[in-house]
């Protein structure tokens, strides 16, 4: 008998973990962590059998648990090269700057490369006696994949975070998938229709030029890992004038590094390298002063202005009007950045910021939203049975509403759940 058990990701965004056995052997896929204090993972699996670990992505809420599993087993850890080196460095920070026990050392941290055996999309992998593996892009950040597992005949997909929409960073995730028993889907956006891409990113530059012309700099606050590159590609295929400086800090520096050394993962390797070619490194406190002085623009983590450099430069830029706060991702409540949307004003070291700088937000989303997660769903062959995960609740219920009212049986997964394959 074979079984899927559901380990976390229900009915929430964090902890991602789904766990697949056949009589004395195991695959898992994902095991991330959520950010509460102190940080919860996944319940423990028992690791006898277990014959491989499978990761979608290197965001933490997929990864952030994986040396966990690694320390306790000599199994190999299967992903995209890409995914391998973000992860580690993703994990090697988190570890730096946890408020909690994690329950692995930093040294665990280096057996994700050390048991890693890279795997490009589209090869199948036997794992085991029972099992085969195959990655598809999933066009989320560079080398994301959703995770196709065959067992006991019957072939299983975990979509991890996708997007079929194409980006100047990434290609969209791939649509023409093969016959599947069983998808167990993401449901972030289900509820939520994104603007075309198109028009989102010229909004982007129609704000960034307006704040430029005007003698003001413009602070884009990022992610690490995805956003920060995508800024820059936008910036340079939409020709900002070369008059204006960009500026690129924190890890996400690091991050372009790892992405030159994986070209193959970007929708276009020269026009990456073009991008970082014009981007100015920034790395001390008097070339972040100078960079804000020049009216040029700054990207910088974090992403929701908690905690990281773009912290130290929005204390430099709130209180100028000719300046320009640029948020663009979505603002997870009683974030700084939601509390800016929402007042003008940031809370930040126990003192309270009244902004003065414009803001606004262009949100470049990485995930499908309502229609393409639909459509895309609804062309994967053999009518498969689905799992909503990786959502609000009630994301995860309206997805799985969607897909029943076009005859599709789908299910809302519950953690711990296990269900019979």
């Amino acid at each position: 008998m074979s079984q899927l058990t559901f380990l976390g990701s229900c009915r929430e965004i964090g902890r991602s973990g789904f766990f697949v056995e056949q009589n004395d052997e195991s695959v898992l896929i994902d095991y991330g962590v959520m950010f509460t204090e102190p940080p919860s993972f996944p319940d423990m699996i028992h690791t006898d059998g277990l014959q491989a670990v499978a990761l979608t992505h290197a965001h933490l809420d997929h990864s952030g648990g994986i040396p966990r599993i690694l320390r306790e087993s000599e199994a190999s850890l299967f992903c995209t090269p890409a995914t391998r080196d973000l992860s580690v460095l993703l994990l090697r920070d988190m570890f730096n700057i946890s408020r909690g026990p994690l329950p692995f050392t930093r040294k665990d941290i280096a057996l994700v490369r050390r048991q890693c055996q890279a795997t490009a999309y589209e090869e199948t992998v036997p794992l085991g006696h029972h099992f085969e593996m195959t990655l598809f892009n999933a066009g989320h950040i560079p080398g994301s994949a959703m995770v196709s597992v065959r067992v006991n005949g019957k072939r299983i997909l975990f979509t991890g975070d996708f997007n079929a929409t194409e980006s100047q960073l990434n290609p969209g995730a791939r649509i023409n998938l093969p016959k599947h028993d069983i998808v167990v889907t993401e449901s972030t956006y289900a509820r939520r229709t994104n603007p075309k891409r198109e028009d989102i990113e010229e909004a982007l530059m129609d704000t960034v030029i307006e704040t430029l012309e005007r003698g003001g700099t413009v602070l884009i606050p990022a992610f690490a890992v995805g956003r920060s590159q995508e800024i820059m590609c936008i910036l340079e295929r939409r020709g900002l004038p070369y008059k204006y400086p960009i500026y690129l800090d924190g890890m996400a520096r690091s991050v372009n590094d790892v992405l030159v050394r994986h070209p193959e993962y970007l929708q276009s390797p020269q026009a990456f390298q073009r991008a970082v070619s014009r981007t100015h490194i920034i790395q001390d406190n008097r070339e972040r002063s100078n960079a804000v002085k020049s009216g040029g623009v700054i990207i910088s983590p974090a992403g929701m202005l908690k905690g990281g450099a773009s912290h130290l430069y929005f204390k430099m830029v709130h209180d100028n009007p000719k300046n320009s706060i640029v948020l663009v991702s979505f603002q997870i409540p009683d974030t700084p950045g939601a509390e800016l949307l929402a007042t003008h004003k940031v809370t930040a070291g126990g003192r309270l910021f009244d902004v003065k700088a414009d803001v606004r937000q262009h949100h470049l989303s990485s995930h499908s939203d309502s229609r393409g997660m639909l459509d895309m769903l609804l062309k994967i062959p053999g009518e498969p049975v689905f799992y909503t995960v990786h959502g609000e609740s009630e994301s995860c219920d309206a997805l799985a509403e969607r897909l029943e009212k076009r005859k599709r049986e789908a299910h809302v997964a519950e953690i711990n759940e296990s269900i019979e394959i």
